[in-house]
């Protein structure tokens, strides 16, 4: 028996906000204690922190959510999981985004032009070339559009969904099929 769409979206909301929320904080306390965001170390950190663990770690503990509190005998289709994973993701990435453009558009729109120019003068005392320098500064403020952000996001909440799906679904064991 399969899961409906309103449980899926129901439950997804909830977890999506717990993501969003995670994301919003650790962004307010990154700025708060003022964090150069564009160092290597912190670009290795970020990624696996907040665009693996805590989504995978919310993913699950949603989709399992779901399985034990709406599935039919504690059982849930590959589908259903991959579904609620990326009602997941989506609600809790898009939010995050959502915030991150007010923050640096309307809340304080020179943070990020004070972490471009650290990022700059990281760089010049790696003794790159200007036009590397150029050239990584452009990067980071075409990465910095919100259409491109919203676009990554999808495509991270469509391939972590994937994954975590196949973790979350339960089938019928054999065993229990012959009884």
């Amino acid at each position: 028996m399969k899961t409906s769409f309103p449980m899926i979206l129901k439950n997804g909301w909830i977890y999506g906000l717990i993501l969003a929320a995670i994301s919003i904080v650790f962004s307010l306390l990154m700025y708060i204690f003022n964090v150069n965001m564009f160092s290597i170390s912190f670009g290795v950190i970020s990624f696996l922190v907040f665009v693996v663990a805590i989504p995978v770690t919310i993913g699950i503990l949603g989709g399992n959510s779901l399985r034990l509190k709406f599935a039919p005998e504690r059982q849930i289709s590959y589908l259903d999981a991959v579904l609620s994973c990326l009602v997941i993701f989506l609600i809790g990435f898009l939010l995050s985004n959502l915030y991150s453009y007010i923050f640096n558009n309307f809340i304080d729109p020179e943070f990020m032009k004070q972490q471009v120019a650290k990022m700059t003068e990281m760089l010049q005392n790696y003794n790159l070339p200007q036009d590397k320098i150029d050239e990584s500064i452009a990067k980071v403020e075409a990465s910095n559009n919100i259409g491109k952000q919203i676009i990554n996001s999808l495509i991270i909440s469509a391939v972590l969904s994937l994954l975590v799906g196949l973790v979350i679904r339960k089938k019928d064991k054999v065993e229990e099929k012959m009884i």
